[in-house]
């Protein structure tokens, strides 16, 4: 994850001392949280997606916009985010409201990873039905042999782009001896973070 512009204010600070004690532990999967939304039906859906930047006060992700979360995403924009970095025993937790990143950004991000990945964005109908996987595999190397001629143009597609999280709530949860939890919270408060502790 790359850290753009964080407000030099605690709950942030806080954030990336964590996350950048988790790297240097060797944490695998560092960038991947665990985001909670809820559909038009209010039922609840997790997955764990890799979060690629911290910029300013929004945690971005990249996706499809005409997934299932994305439906879930306009139904209701609170979410919840869950990252579990057991190389320190380390929990965090934050809440905030989702939206679209501007093209702009994602645009960049796009033209700036993997060729590989940019193809499977291309070519996935995400969350969709498909016969078999073979046959999304399929797909990809169609699409593939078509970028590498210049048949076709390696493009972002419309529907896929970055989602920012505005947070505006912090739990940093450290494992203690006899489950007696180190539980530090952050909660915006009009243009102040109020700071308190919960027993664990």
């Amino acid at each position: 994850m790359e850290f753009k512009n964080l407000p030099q204010s605690s709950p942030f600070l806080n954030f990336q001392d964590y996350y950048l004690k988790a790297e240097e532990h060797g944490e695998k999967f560092i960038e991947a949280g665990c985001i909670s939304s809820v559909d038009n039906e209010n039922k609840p859906h997790s997955r764990f997606v890799n979060f690629k930047y911290f910029f300013e006060d929004n945690l971005i992700f990249f996706s499809s916009y005409k997934s299932k979360k994305a439906d879930n995403f306009s139904a209701n924009n609170n979410i919840c985010v869950n990252f579990w970095w057991p190389s320190i025993e380390t929990q965090v937790r934050i809440e905030g409201t989702i939206s679209k990143c501007e093209e702009k950004f994602s645009d960049e991000h796009f033209f700036g990873r993997d060729a590989g990945k940019n193809i499977a964005a291309m070519v996935s109908n995400q969350s969709e039905e498909i016969e078999s996987y073979e046959l999304l595999k399929e797909k990809y190397e169609v699409i593939r042999q078509k970028v590498d001629s210049g048949e076709i143009e390696e493009k972002r597609p419309d529907n896929w782009g970055g989602y920012q999280i505005k947070v505006d709530y912090f739990e940093f949860w450290e494992a203690n001896e006899a489950r007696l939890n180190y539980r530090e919270c952050y909660k915006k408060e009009s243009a102040a973070w109020k700071k308190f502790f919960l027993q664990s």
